[in-house]
């Protein structure tokens, strides 16, 4: 009789990676034990996600892999299973744009033979067809963005708004923590364990297999999985691990403005606007803000044990740049939003790869865009796990929706250090 107490795979979180690669394992028919600190699945960084679904990508491999979660998130009821009765996160498909300034178009092109590779459709417009979509849109150039305490912040710099990219296949999950939770329960529907309010302190080699000390205890696994989110740094530093590509804690703050008085010829949809410095999407009657991160702000790096989790003046930032390009909007007294933390890698792209440590497995570095993967991390990770020789002969992915056979050596930790800067990489 198997140890009750021996998994073979232990997998340290249950945000949506951590919830998707117990989905993924435990439907291959491995004894999986998600450990958490948190009381909850989706109780972290996942519930403060944006939890934006968009394809507009510059590499091909992440505009493909989005664009077939796409498919999934059409279909989430069938993918996760459930009973009828389960609550389950909606995909709504709002479409989205990205706004160009005056010459940016032609620069814009390998995301767009990205997005074409993909399968994706979408048409570029001129400033024309934005004022009749956007009556009250400001086309005035605001890049590069300005720090928030620049005097010129908020007036105009030169040239104007020419172009979008426009994208219909684009939208957002309305319930980022639930689509986590779903996950959780679909993966105990095929026999995955979870253990909450763990936090794991300890992860040593033993005898072919990993011990790990907990809070609650001693946990045994064949191989064990790093999907914890903004602690994956301090995770990795107890296992030992040490990778080329690095690592922090970003915090950020997400604002909330309502969208009724401004005017949207086809309704509210996914913005983003890099001369502006945010995106925007619709939630409900508001307007949900979120920073592409512009070279102007300093990063607010943080320890994932001690976060200032009260809206500061980088709301009143969002918000201001926001109304920028609506100057409808009305900025509140009361500020309205979100704080979130994420594990980010030096170029904004995650890693989902194995280690130098043996069977220890990463799937970190998710840097706020992962989100919209989620049906597929834990496929990622499953092909990673089981490849014969990854490092050498890198496993592939199968995307059934777009008829598409992508290579996973593309998050590979030993990767050539992309040039991608921000939440939009």
């Amino acid at each position: 009789m198997a140890d009750p107490g021996h998994y073979d795979v232990a997998i340290i979180g249950a945000g949506i990676v951590g919830c998707s690669t117990a989905f993924a394992l435990a439907k291959r028919g491995f004894k999986t034990l998600n450990l958490d600190a948190l009381p909850s699945a989706g109780y972290g960084s996942t519930s403060a996600s944006s939890a934006i679904i968009r394809p507009m990508y510059t590499h091909e491999v992440s505009a493909c892999i989005s664009h077939e979660c796409r498919f999934i998130w059409q279909r989430w009821p069938d993918f996760v299973g459930l009973a009828s009765s389960e609550p389950l996160a909606r995909y709504d498909e709002c479409g989205g744009l990205m706004l160009l300034r005056e010459g940016e178009l032609e620069g814009k092109q390998p995301m767009m033979n990205a997005m074409a590779s993909a399968g994706v459709t979408f048409e570029v417009v001129g400033g024309e067809e934005l004022r009749r979509r956007f009556p009250d849109i400001s086309l005035d150039g605001y890049g590069p963005p300005r720090a928030y305490d620049d005097p010129a912040f908020g007036s105009p710099s030169s040239g104007a708004i020419e172009h979008a990219i426009v994208v219909n296949e684009a939208g957002y999950v309305n319930d980022p923590q639930l689509a986590a939770r779903n996950l959780f329960f679909a993966a105990q529907n095929h026999g995955a364990s979870f253990q909450f309010n763990t936090a794991v302190q300890s992860i040593d080699q033993e005898e072919g297999c990993l011990r790990l000390m907990t809070s609650q205890g001693q946990v045994i696994a064949d191989k064990v999985v790093n999907a914890a989110g903004p602690h994956s740094s301090k995770v990795n530093t107890i296992a030992g691990i040490d990778l080329n590509i690095g690592l922090r804690a970003l915090r950020h703050e997400v604002a909330y403005l309502s969208h009724k008085i401004a005017h949207f010829e086809k309704g509210p949809c996914l913005i983003v606007d890099v001369d502006a410095g945010v995106y925007q999407r619709p939630d409900g009657d508001d307007m949900l803000i979120g920073t592409t991160d512009p070279a102007c702000d300093d990063e607010d790096v943080i320890d994932p044990d001690d976060v200032n989790m009260n809206l500061t003046d980088h709301w009143t930032r969002q918000a201001m740049r926001a109304a920028q390009r609506f100057p409808q909007y009305q900025i509140p007294n009361q500020a309205k939003g979100t704080v979130g933390v994420y594990d980010v890698s030096t170029d904004w792209i995650p890693i989902y790869d194995k280690t130098d440590v043996h069977n220890f497995f990463v799937a970190i570095g998710t840097s706020g865009n992962q989100f919209k993967n989620g049906p597929l991390i834990g496929e990622i990770m499953a092909e990673v796990m089981t490849a014969p020789d990854h490092d050498h002969a890198p496993a592939q992915l199968a995307l059934t929706h777009i008829n598409k056979r992508i290579d996973l050596g593309f998050y590979s930790r030993n990767r050539t250090i992309q040039e991608t800067r921000g939440v939009m990489a």
